[in-house]
């Protein structure tokens, strides 16, 4: 389950455009022109915004009617007629049989720290309904092994509103294991905020300590064979 009683206008009007998560996102997937995306959780649609001119068309969803509002604005501010946004779950979107093996990629990005373990894994789920044979599920989201983030966990410091979730590397490889998807590559990520993210990608590559400065999983899924050469 996930608190929804954060997730209002204020909320979603004061998301600020991380710059830094999606130059560093879209760097590491690899979207063709061809490419139909849907993106599960999609908030105020900056993602979507940014990746829109590279993909063919894009389908942003999410519960909140808010988030939904916002992001159909910031679309029509630009003119980006190859995106769409629907007020719907994942799990009712993935039901509906014209949706089933429509996308290339399905995106979680910061989503599933929002979301408890059995939301989590109906979000799998569903995700693997649309994704096409051969296509990727991307998740992003904070890992629980960072330093910051164990200081969080024990109490030590204020964790962010709404992250109710956060998982390290080896719960997140259980979930998709019992969703039955197969995951192609984790890679760790340094925090986006300086100097936090010299610091983590100056240690990050140490053995044994290093997992501490992995501030975000970059995790790579596939129902079937992936591609060859899309994500680095």
């Amino acid at each position: 389950m996930t608190d929804d009683s954060i997730y209002d206008d204020n909320y979603y009007l004061g998301l600020p455009v991380d710059s830094g998560r999606i130059r560093t996102l879209t760097e590491r997937i690899a979207f063709r022109k061809s490419d139909v995306v849907c993106e599960i959780g999609c908030a105020a649609g900056h993602f979507l915004a940014e990746i829109s001119p590279h993909i063919a068309s894009g389908v942003g969803l999410d519960t909140s009617a808010a988030a939904i509002a916002a992001a159909r604005s910031i679309s029509d501010r630009g003119q980006l007629d190859n995106l769409r946004y629907e007020q719907i779950s994942a799990q009712e979107f993935a039901a509906a049989d014209a949706n089933r093996a429509r996308f290339d990629y399905v995106l979680l990005l910061d989503v599933t720290e929002h979301v408890d373990d059995d939301g989590t894994l109906e979000i799998f789920t569903a995700a693997k309904r649309l994704l096409k044979p051969g296509g990727q599920l991307i998740i992003h989201t904070p890992n629980l092994t960072y330093w910051l983030e164990m200081l969080k966990d024990r109490g030590v410091i204020k964790q962010l509103r709404g992250h109710i979730a956060v998982r390290d590397e080896a719960h997140y490889l259980g979930l998709l294991d019992t969703a039955g998807l197969h995951v192609l590559k984790v890679v760790g990520l340094p925090h986006y905020r300086q100097p936090m993210r010299a610091v983590d990608s100056l240690l990050m590559h140490l053995p044994i300590l290093g997992r501490l400065f992995r501030s975000r999983l970059f995790i790579v899924v596939a129902d079937t064979i992936a591609r060859q050469g899309n994500e680095s």
